[in-house]
């Protein structure tokens, strides 16, 4: 499997670097890495996982020109993440998002961008193939104040049945720029979809747990290795609240913060968590 992975990670590589052979104007890089948390990686309805990990990205971006009312935008992101102590989720990902952004005002722009991406987990049952599109609309106020809003549609294929799902979300963020190098922001987002929830390890066999799920079948129960516990696939209700800062060091350096709070409801019961992370990057 260790193999595999190494492959796959290797030819996400290779599509990443082709994909910028054809750089376009207006275009930037930015490289950085990033330390983070989560209290509850497995999603568990009891006594959850937590753990941190170290990731580091490349993103390619192409930026509107401002010259036109209708312009085209494009991101695509490379990035790989280590777990410290659940290493079977260090995992590899690209996404590729091309899109059309619409100045309606001077004040406001809608953007509509759909994506693809990849994703090769040491945990090959968690390797997946998502696909969607995201609508955003932005309004300034005054000069250093503004709102956001956007709906998110994402379909996910993973390895095994469990892992994958579909999902629909919406969201709602407020920001001010306190000075020329440093913001904050604040947002809310909600999201109907599959999930998958972690169940204690100790509890019962696969047979009782298929049963005890209102009969939604086998094929959406399983014991994870990568977890150490069973886990089942069931749809849910997500609310998120978070909390992002960043500041410019110069033209280049900049740093940035987040922290979430998460709470996911089901038939299985409710679960939070606390995530958040620091980076660091390079723009050039």
């Amino acid at each position: 499997m260790r193999d595999n992975f190494q492959n796959n990670i290797t030819i996400l590589f290779l599509t990443y670097f082709l994909l910028f052979c054809s750089a376009v104007a207006n275009a930037s890089w930015e490289i950085g890495t990033k330390a983070g948390f989560d209290t509850n990686v497995d999603r568990a309805v009891e006594d959850g996982r937590d753990d941190v990990y170290v990731s580091a990205y490349t993103s390619f971006s192409r930026e509107p020109s401002g010259e036109s009312r209708l312009d085209w935008v494009f991101v695509a992101t490379l990035e790989g993440t280590a777990y410290r102590t659940l290493s079977d989720l260090s995992c590899a990902e690209i996404t590729v998002a091309p899109g059309i952004l619409y100045n309606l005002h001077r004040s406001w722009t809608v953007t509509v961008s759909p994506f693809l991406q990849a994703k090769e987990v040491r945990d090959s049952d968690q390797s997946s193939i998502a696909f969607g599109g995201k609508v955003g609309m932005r309004q300034q106020f005054l000069k250093d104040m503004y709102v956001g809003q956007y709906y998110t549609y994402k379909d996910s294929s993973a390895g095994a049945d469990v892992y994958s799902f579909s999902e629909h979300a919406v969201g709602i963020y407020a920001g001010v720029n306190w000075t020329s190098s440093f913001f904050s922001e604040i947002g809310y987002e909600y999201s109907h979809g599959d999930s998958f929830r972690g169940i204690d390890g100790d509890g019962p066999e696969p047979a009782e747990i298929a049963v005890s799920i209102h009969g939604r079948g086998r094929h959406r129960n399983m014991y994870s290795g990568a977890f150490g516990e069973f886990v089942a696939r069931e749809p849910v209700d997500r609310n998120a609240i978070g909390f992002n800062a960043g500041l410019d060091f110069g033209k280049s350096l900049f740093s940035s913060m987040n922290y979430t709070f998460t709470r996911i409801s089901g038939d299985l019961g409710s679960s939070e968590s606390h995530s958040g992370f620091i980076s660091l990057g390079y723009r050039f």
